[in-house]
C-alpha cells in the first residue's frame, strides 16, 4: 500500500500504519506521496486588496491601513483595487466665505475681502448674495457746502461761495436756507456827510452843501447837527457908520452928523459918532 508501512507481529501478524506527514506547522498542507511526506505551504490569498495576508497558527487577514494622513482626502479601500483617496469638496452656505482644505487641518473657511478701494462706497457682505457695495451718502444737510465723494479721499464738503459783484451787498451763507444778502450799513454817522452805496465802488461820503445863498449868514456844518446858520455880524465898531446887511452881504453906510445948524461943524469920530463943534460967537 502506498504511504503505508508494514510491520509484522507474530502474534497478530502483518499490520499495515499510515505515515504521518503531520509537521504541526497550520501553515503547511501536509500530504504523502509515493510514500513520500510533502509540507507545501498553503495560500493564504483571499483575493482581497483590503487585506494583508499571512500565515501564523494558519491565515491571518488584517485589515491595510489606508490612511494617507491628508485630511483632505476621504479613504477607503476597494476590495478590487485596494486604497481609494477621493478629495473631500469643502463648501459651506454662506457666500462670504472661500472654503478650501489643508492637508494638516482639513477644511477651513476664510471670510472674503469684499473691499473695492472706493471710498465712497460702503462694503459689505451678505450670506446669500455675497459681496454688496452701496453708495456712501455724504449729504451733510447743509446749504453752505457743495458735497461730492472722491473714490480715494471719500466724502469732500466744499464751501458755497455767496455773492456777487455788488459792492452794497454783505453776505452770509445759512446752513437751512443757504447765501443770505444784507445791504450794507454805509452810514458814517456824520451830519455833514450824504451817505449812499455805488454798486461798484461801495460807500460813498458826500459833503453835504450847506449854503442857504443868504449872504448874511455864516453857513457851517456840525457833524453831529448838520447844516447851521449863524447871523453875519457886520459891526464894524465904528459908531461913524450905519452896519447893515443886504443882499450884497454887509453894508456900513457913513451916517449924516448934519444938524441943520450952521453955527455948528458937524464932523463924526469912529468911537463917538458924530460931533457937533459951536463956530459962532454969541
Amino acid at each position: 500500500f502506498d504511504c503505508y508501512t508494514s510491520t509484522c507481529d507474530s502474534s497478530f501478524g502483518c499490520d499495515w500504519i499510515s505515515i504521518d506527514c503531520d509537521d504541526y506547522d497550520e501553515c503547511t498542507e501536509d500530504y504523502c506521496e509515493n510514500d513520500e511526506c510533502s509540507n507545501t505551504q498553503i495560500d493564504c490569498d483571499d483575493d482581497d486588496e483590503c487585506t494583508s495576508d499571512s500565515c501564523d497558527d494558519g491565515c491571518v487577514y488584517e485589515s491595510i491601513d489606508c490612511d494617507d494622513d491628508n485630511e483632505c482626502t476621504f479613504d477607503s479601500c476597494d476590495s478590487d483595487t485596494g486604497c481609494e483617496h477621493r478629495d473631500i469638496i469643502c463648501e459651506g452656505s454662506s457666500k462670504c466665505f472661500d472654503y478650501s482644505c489643508d492637508p494638516d487641518t482639513g477644511c477651513e473657511s476664510t471670510p472674503i475681502d469684499c473691499d473695492d478701494h472706493d471710498e465712497c462706497t460702503i462694503d459689505s457682505c451678505d450670506c446669500s448674495t455675497g459681496c454688496t457695495y452701496v453708495d456712501k451718502e455724504c449729504d451733510d444737510y447743509s446749504e453752505c457746502t457743495v458735497d461730492r465723494c472722491d473714490s480715494e479721499t471719500g466724502c469732500i464738503y466744499e464751501s458755497v461761495i455767496c455773492g456777487d459783484d455788488d459792492a452794497c451787498l454783505e453776505w452770509e451763507c445759512d446752513d437751512s436756507e443757504g447765501c443770505i444778502s444784507c445791504e450794507i450799513d454805509c452810514n458814517d454817522y456824520d451830519e455833514c456827510t450824504d451817505d449812499s452805496c455805488d454798486s461798484k465802488d461801495g460807500c460813498q461820503h458826500t459833503h453835504v452843501s450847506c449854503d442857504d445863498y443868504n449872504e448874511c449868514t455864516i453857513d457851517e456844518c456840525d457833524s453831529d447837527y448838520g447844516c447851521l446858520y449863524t447871523d453875519r455880524d457886520c459891526d464894524d465898531w465904528n459908531k461913524c457908520t450905519d452896519d447893515t446887511c443886504g443882499k450884497d452881504g454887509c453894508c456900513n453906510t457913513p451916517i449924516d452928523c448934519d444938524d441943520d445948524n450952521e453955527c455948528t461943524l458937524d464932523t463924526c469920530k469912529g468911537e463917538f459918532g458924530c460931533v457937533n463943534y459951536y463956530t459962532c460967537d454969541d
